[in-house]
């Protein structure tokens, strides 16, 4: 009986592997156009800001500024209304394009960098006071960011928050957001 479910096992395995087996063969592969395609170019310009990827450019901040602790970056839902409070402050979407964020993987790191991409018709300096009016520097319950400060460039704005001991203020990560996208427009802090 033992043999029977050890080869039973065996043979579920390999059916595991062969579901998961890779079906690219070589002669599989898109053929590429043999002559250059040709394009008209638009005659009207795309005045609609183009999607940033928010993920990539907290990966460039932390290229400039390197950190010494583990955080977890994700994209955030912009349905979710409770974690749209959490992580921003603001209780409205409607003039924000994307939200990503990096927090410390331990939750009694006070520390938060958001970074937000605005719709094009939103103002940004009225989004950041927002932002800045409705975030929870004590959010984490247990400890607290006292460094509370937000930058925006363009459609482009970064909330960081630090706790006052931190070796890496958010000073830092403002100079290393300068560095990647250029000097901000305006500056708030809580």
């Amino acid at each position: 009986m033992k043999k029977a479910i050890a080869l039973l096992l065996v043979v579920v395995t390999l059916f595991s592997f062969a579901a998961c087996k890779s079906t690219d063969k070589p002669g599989n592969e898109p053929s590429s156009p043999t002559s250059p395609e040709t394009s008209v170019p638009e005659t009207e310009p795309d005045t609609q800001p183009t999607d940033l990827d928010l993920l990539a450019m907290i990966d460039e901040i932390y290229q400039v500024q390197p950190i010494d602790f583990n955080v977890l970056n994700s994209e955030l839902d912009l349905s979710d209304a409770d974690a749209l409070v959490y992580y921003t402050g603001l209780t409205d979407a409607s003039d924000i394009k994307s939200v990503a964020v990096s927090e410390g993987a331990m939750s009694t790191m006070a520390y938060s960098m958001v970074l937000f991409q605005l719709e094009a018709t939103a103002d940004a300096e009225e989004v950041g006071a927002d932002i800045i009016e409705g975030i929870d520097p004590r959010k984490w319950i247990c400890v607290g960011a006292e460094d509370v400060k937000l930058v925006a460039n363009g459609d482009l704005i970064m909330l960081i928050m630090t706790p006052a001991d931190a070796s890496q203020t958010a000073d830092d990560f403002i100079a290393a957001f300068t560095e990647v996208r250029g000097e901000p427009a305006f500056e708030l802090k809580k």
